[in-house]
């Protein structure tokens, strides 16, 4: 037996305090195929393929688990969403430029024009989570191009995280930057948590595309915020799963298995022991102070210590907890007050950064409230469907009336957020201004 199972079966009795390890509910899920891997694990793609190639066949994949496996002995495994609403929501994506937006001949740096971006979702979910800053983007730069990778394991059940590594959540976003033709110029990857890592990780690669222009990180997942997360490695040995939630969300999974929890702790690692390297592109990064998935203070040192150039922008969202008085701080960070009456929003959570509040889904009194974090069936009940319930991050879930508080999945600032992140990414953009001739 090596030293590193022994140690995972010494802490198999353990209480793991998983629900602070997945930011999941420890509800036995309703149906036993989400908890079976599929046999058909999304893959990273062939280095060599082209990428309307993967898009089509990792769509019809998922479309092939979903039907076989939720779809075939539950009449309505996700409620109101069928087959092709959940096969959309989780599918990747190869959006070419607006061809009629951009045909009159009146092209400029403003449209986007010779520009690519790469959205990279985070652990557990799925493209769905960057929909609404990728249409908002395609609003503003017609003549771009837009490719949603969708990381491996992801898509299909929860069981298929159980037998990936990160290197192929790696390899996958490698792909999408680097499979963009040689009339894009420039790239800008945007990252959701874990997808905010990796494209750190990416870009501190020394074969990364040097068309990199820019980076977007929206709640980087750099650490978890539980003190437990070193475990993972160890306890992936002798238990499968991080949590256990209901498996009725469209558009992510409800359970964490063990092992995607261990290998995001292995991909994060440089974040947290400070050897990832400077990076010397324009970065933005928006946190909240309240997140309860991850450690906001991590992403905090990477902006003030790891960043370089001037274009620095950090959308700082305050909430209930203060940073510390010797926390290092520096220029560049814009602090937001989270609390927003006009959409009953107390502050913001780990999910409550990239969608807006508009979204038919996640948003105000959309269809899928996240009420996972009560137990009690009737105070989820009365999460789920009461008319004035209001939003924020589970620190929050003690001090309020049970049933009252949903989990946030929507920003209110959403609007403001975007108009920011343009305004950074056309002065990323501009040309730089030539010395004068002395």
């Amino acid at each position: 037996m090596s030293v590193r199972h022994a140690i995972g079966l010494r802490l198999c009795s353990i209480s793991i305090a998983t629900g602070l390890l997945a930011g999941v509910s420890t509800i036995q899920a309703a149906n036993a195929d989400a908890l079976s891997p599929s046999g058909m694990v999304v893959q990273a793609p062939s280095p060599n393929g082209a990428f309307p190639d993967y898009v089509k066949n990792t769509r019809s994949q998922i479309r092939t688990v979903l039907e076989s496996t939720r779809f075939a002995d539950e009449k309505q495994p996700f409620g109101s969403f069928g087959l092709d609403e959940v096969v959309e929501m989780r599918a990747p994506y190869d959006i070419a430029p607006d061809r009629n937006s951009c045909a009159d001949g009146d092209v400029t740096l403003s449209r986007g024009e010779n520009l690519g971006f790469v959205m990279v979702h985070g652990l557990t979910d799925s493209p769905y989570w960057l929909s609404d800053v990728r249409d908002a983007l395609r609003d503003n730069y017609p003549c771009a191009s837009f490719h949603g990778v969708l990381l491996p394991g992801h898509g299909t059940v929860p069981a298929d995280l159980m037998d990936v590594a990160y290197q192929d959540w790696m390899d996958t976003v490698k792909f999408g930057v680097e499979s963009f033709g040689p009339e894009v110029e420039q790239i800008i990857p945007i990252g959701f948590s874990t997808g905010a890592a990796l494209i750190g990780r990416y870009y501190d690669m020394a074969d990364h595309d040097d068309r990199l222009n820019a980076l977007v990180m929206l709640s980087p997942g750099f650490s978890a915020r539980s003190g437990m997360a070193w475990l993972t490695p160890y306890v992936r040995y002798v238990k499968n799963w991080a949590g256990k939630g209901e498996n009725n969300d469209p558009g992510k999974y409800g359970s964490m298995a063990m092992n995607g929890a261990a290998e995001f702790h292995l991909l994060t690692a440089p974040y947290r022991d400070g050897s990832i390297g400077t990076v010397d592109i324009p970065v933005f990064v928006a946190v909240s102070s309240d997140d309860q998935t991850i450690d906001p203070l991590v992403v905090l040192d990477f902006f003030c210590e790891k960043v370089t150039v001037p274009n620095r922008h950090m959308v700082w969202y305050q909430g209930e907890i203060e940073i510390p008085d010797e926390q290092t701080q520096c220029d560049g960070i814009d602090v937001v007050k989270s609390a927003n009456a006009d959409f009953r929003t107390l502050n913001h959570a780990h999910t409550g950064i990239t969608l807006s509040p508009n979204d038919p889904v996640y948003g105000l009194d959309g269809k899928h409230p996240d009420c996972g974090h009560y137990d009690n069936k009737e105070d989820k009940e009365t999460c789920q469907t009461a008319p004035d319930a209001v939003y924020g991050e589970r620190n929050l879930v003690d001090g309020a009336t049970p049933g009252t508080l949903r989990r946030a999945t929507f920003n209110p600032d959403f609007d403001t957020m975007m108009e920011k992140i343009m305004h950074f990414i056309a002065v990323s953009r501009a040309p730089a201004t030539p010395n004068p001739v002395e």
